[in-house]
């Protein structure tokens, strides 16, 4: 069964919203805790990359909400007659990192529904790449999208590509033999997320 990860069909609190799992950061339990730099996060074999897509009755995938308050009640925010439901999709983070589509489901009026591809099929890798990361826009940025997925064969491309996109030149992200990079949409929630033990229980948990 699919959790309500995102704001759904009617009013949530805000730490429900689509995009907040992306951005907020308990520590993971791997080698990725042991670097200070929380731009980007290297994927590891064996988590899974949770991908939560709005369906919307405009078109594209950026979520508008309004603010609503009551007395002295938190703020709740409604997604409104544009949203129609959400896609959950997983992928599964395999031997040298490589991603392999597991399931999808549409949740739309409480019903869930599950389907062959994904909406955004967005992570087509080179079978050579050895190296996947997740790259995080640090900085206020006009463009259509606040994170990458970037993969290469060596380390070494893999750091000069993370610096291109980070810069956020028009070109930064390219496609190659050996070299992998896709922009994430504004809008869909991207969140790596590894099996941890929680009361004797196996749970999928953020790393981020």
């Amino acid at each position: 069964m699919i959790r309500p990860y995102t704001a759904a069909v009617l009013c949530l609190g805000v730490s429900a919203t689509i995009g907040c799992a992306a951005r907020h950061a308990p520590a993971p339990s791997t080698a990725a805790a042991q670097r200070t730099d929380s731009s980007y996060i290297d994927l590891e074999p064996g988590w899974r990359l949770r991908v939560v897509t709005p369906i919307l009755k405009s078109g594209g995938y950026r979520l508008r909400v309004t603010g609503e308050t009551a007395g002295n009640a938190p703020m709740a925010l409604c997604a409104g007659d544009d949203f129609l439901g959400y896609e959950v999709a997983f992928y599964a983070v395999g031997t040298r990192s490589v991603l392999e589509f597991q399931s999808a489901e549409i949740i739309r009026d409480g019903k869930s529904t599950p389907r062959p591809v994904p909406i955004a099929d967005l992570f087509h890798l080179p079978r050579a790449v050895r190296h996947v990361r997740l790259i995080y826009l640090v900085r206020n940025s006009q463009a259509d999208h606040d994170m990458a997925l970037a993969a290469a064969k060596d380390i070494d491309d893999l750091e000069s590509l993370t610096h291109r996109v980070q810069a956020n030149t028009a070109d930064a992200c390219g496609n190659a033999r050996d070299i992998f990079c896709v922009w994430i949409p504004a809008g869909i929630a991207v969140v790596p997320e590894a099996r941890k033990t929680i009361n004797r229980t196996i749970e999928w948990v953020p790393t981020r």
